[in-house]
């Protein structure tokens, strides 16, 4: 019962940190793209379809951690602090406090009694290590270059909306 419970907590621990390190990326992205002037946390919110009270906190941590500089007041706003050349996912990964591995066993030794006789347990080791490697190899000027190219998602029709011609949509 008690590593079933660890198992649980493991799993909504990790998806919360994805989508946290998920919203921090992507708010980072867009202050790549956007360096020449301040961005207001709503305007970012709003770009990276993210929750403004999230994007908040992330803004906070970012800001902390030095990767984000924040001027206060009517025209305040975020700007990225750091060369977004030498900024990397795994800067963020580590700013955000999550840990990218593939099993717990990687990151504690004490999270599995059977690592010393686990066959698998070292190929989980060179799967985190390329992970983090390639991590590493990703700036934020490289993102943001790819973002540019990319199209913007449309955004999602009303629930029983259907296209009636071009651009038109029509409830029923």
């Amino acid at each position: 019962m008690l590593v079933s419970g660890l198992s649980s907590l493991h799993n909504r621990t990790s998806v919360y940190l994805f989508r946290q390190v998920d919203y921090a990326i992507r708010c980072l992205v867009y202050l790549t793209r956007t360096r020449d002037r301040l961005a207001t946390k709503s305007e970012i919110a709003k770009a990276t379809s993210a929750p403004d009270l999230f994007v908040a906190k992330i803004l906070q941590q970012l800001v902390r951690a030095g990767l984000v500089a924040s001027t206060r007041g009517v025209h305040g706003g975020f700007v990225l602090a750091r060369d977004p050349a030498n900024l990397s996912l795994l800067d963020v990964i580590d700013v955000t406090q999550a840990r990218v591995a593939p099993r717990p066993c990687v990151l504690d030794p004490r999270a599995c009694p059977f690592r010393d006789t686990c066959p698998v347990h070292p190929v989980w080791v060179k799967i985190h290590r390329a992970t983090e490697r390639e991590m590493r190899k990703v700036s934020f000027a490289s993102l943001a270059r790819q973002a540019a190219k990319l199209r913007r998602p449309r955004p999602p029709r009303p629930h029983g909306a259907r296209k009636v011609g071009p651009g038109r949509q029509a409830l029923g």
